[in-house]
């Protein structure tokens, strides 16, 4: 899966989400800017956390990124811990950076309407 990841694009897409009442997934950029680095290196590649930090620093405060991957990407079992600082995406991970991508396909539909919208006289 080839997956470009531009930090302050995945910042818009997760505010444009939350203003729908959506906090969580599409709605968080730390989870958004996660999972796609994950899903960047792929099913067999391990990800260090020095990576996924490379694309979250400018939105988390120190120690969060650590503490979702715990709680939420480990627990809802997205990812694999496989070493120290080391992460491998699993295939329910895959799914779930696919509907990311989906909701980045939905959310650029939505700004080319409403740009159209804006140009009808």
């Amino acid at each position: 899966m080839k997956i470009e990841i531009d930090p302050n694009f995945e910042l818009e897409v997760a505010e444009f989400y939350q203003s729908l009442g959506i906090t969580q997934g599409p709605g968080d950029v730390q989870y958004r800017l996660i999972l796609l680095a994950l899903a960047r290196n792929g099913e067999n590649k391990i990800t260090k956390f020095s990576e996924i930090r490379r694309y979250t620093d400018q939105f988390a405060d120190r120690g969060s990124i650590g503490s979702k991957m715990k709680t939420v990407f480990q627990l809802e079992g997205l990812v694999e811990k496989v070493e120290r600082g080391g992460y491998l995406i699993t295939k329910k991970g895959l799914i779930a950076a696919s509907f990311l991508l989906l909701s980045t396909d939905y959310y650029r539909k939505v700004k080319m309407t409403e740009e159209m919208i804006e140009r009808i006289p």
